[in-house]
């Protein structure tokens, strides 16, 4: 812990700051339902967040009544930005989703069996080093069941990121973290959520595509579905002119966040596939409505995307094919709800779809709950909030 303390404050002291940067707003508008029938609960709901200590936090909704966009709090605390309805933040693990939906539109020509064992389509030197590579089929990739080891809770990958908070890793550096290690469970048995599965699916894809994953992404998704707002692969210059928040941490348990935005960044800026897809949530709105209206894989994947596996021990679904499945957000009717979280050490999001009141939802705040803390609650309390009151909603 004191290397840690030294080495970070080194770190924050000696760079050049992207956290004290005027954020930029960015052109366009969104067409908000000033009438919108949830407004005012989501507005409460914000506003008793940022009451109960969240920097700042945004809510977007999108069903037949239109748009309606809630902020709260700073984007940066410094110079007191507010946040905005076009600013443009890390989505991290919803960045799955996207990865599923280029798994998918492959197999769709052809190019991936889902049931096939990934050492047909890693490289060798990838392949030779991941245990059960022979058995661990592209299908238990995507929903999370090969049992491989998680590589950001390994203690060798933790202790890199403490010691050097500014290396940038490729996918593959950020795979070899689980390297001849033994899979926690038979592959396929049932649900074990890894980012190590996500890495080896982008290693996948850009073998089986022959492009970047970035360069792919925006040839699939984000071209043909006219996502102008989101982006992959982006360097520091990017991150500050797209207008990203601040990102805060919480890192003694004692209720005081400090600003890690540089820090945060460059973990994202090496999650690629996992997690590196930053975007405004007007646009993660348009790409899940997209995906679940059929229109951008067919009805066929989108049904295997929504069959879900359960964990150990679990007594609902857990799990699809890039998409996380959700009941426990409405308990006094049970309401089919899925989508995807996504964390990071400085932030968190959310995006839900309630298919009952067919009501799109994203959520970011700007502070993380990575570690037990004060903090720690008052994220999820804020993020789960938001989601049973979109769940449990009902017009009339």
């Amino acid at each position: 812990m004191i290397i840690w303390i030294t080495l970070f404050i080194s770190f924050t002291s000696c760079q050049t700051d992207l956290q004290d940067e005027v954020a930029v707003t960015i052109p366009g508008s969104i067409p908000v339902n000033d009438t919108h029938p949830m407004k005012d609960s989501i507005d409460a709901l914000v506003k008793n967040a940022i009451q109960n200590g969240i920097p700042g936090m945004q809510v977007m909704v999108k069903n037949a009544d239109g748009w309606y966009v809630a902020n709260g709090g700073f984007s940066k605390i410094e110079t007191r930005t507010p946040m905005s309805d076009n600013m443009v933040v890390w989505l991290y693990s919803i960045t799955k989703t996207y990865t599923a939906t280029l798994t998918m539109k492959l197999k769709e020509r052809g190019l991936i069996d889902l049931d096939k064992p990934i050492s047909m389509y890693l490289d060798e030197r990838v392949a030779s080093q991941m245990d059960k590579s022979n058995r661990v089929t592209v299908r238990q990739l995507l929903n999370q069941s090969s049992g491989y080891t998680e590589i950001v809770k390994d203690p060798a990958f933790m202790l890199n990121q403490l010691n050097d908070p500014r290396q940038v890793l490729s996918t593959e550096e950020m795979v070899s973290y689980a390297y001849n290690k033994a899979t926690v469970h038979d592959p396929g048995k049932w649900f074990f959520y890894s980012n190590t599965n996500y890495g080896l699916l982008t290693l996948i894809l850009e073998k089986v595509s022959g492009k970047p994953y970035s360069t792919l992404l925006e040839d699939e998704i984000l071209e043909p579905y006219d996502l102008k707002l989101t982006y992959s692969n982006i360097p520091d210059e990017q991150i500050v002119s797209i207008g990203a928040p601040n990102y805060y941490f919480e890192r003694y348990n004692n209720g005081q966040l400090e600003n890690i935005t540089n820090w945060h960044n460059n973990i994202a800026q090496s999650l690629s596939g996992m997690g590196g897809i930053a975007g405004n949530g007007t646009d993660v709105i348009k790409f899940y409505e997209a995906l679940f209206k059929g229109q951008v894989v067919s009805d066929a994947s989108l049904q295997e995307m929504k069959t879900w596996i359960r964990g150990e021990g679990s007594d609902e679904d857990d799990y699809g094919l890039g998409l996380e499945y959700y009941g426990k957000f409405n308990s006094q009717v049970p309401t089919e709800t899925y989508g995807h979280e996504g964390d990071n050490i400085g932030g968190t999001t959310q995006f839900l779809y309630v298919p009952v009141n067919d009501t799109y939802v994203f959520i970011q705040l700007n502070v993380g709950k990575q570690l037990w803390g004060e903090y720690f609650m008052r994220v999820i309390d804020a993020k789960q909030s938001v989601c049973k009151y979109v769940a449990r909603y009902r017009k009339g």
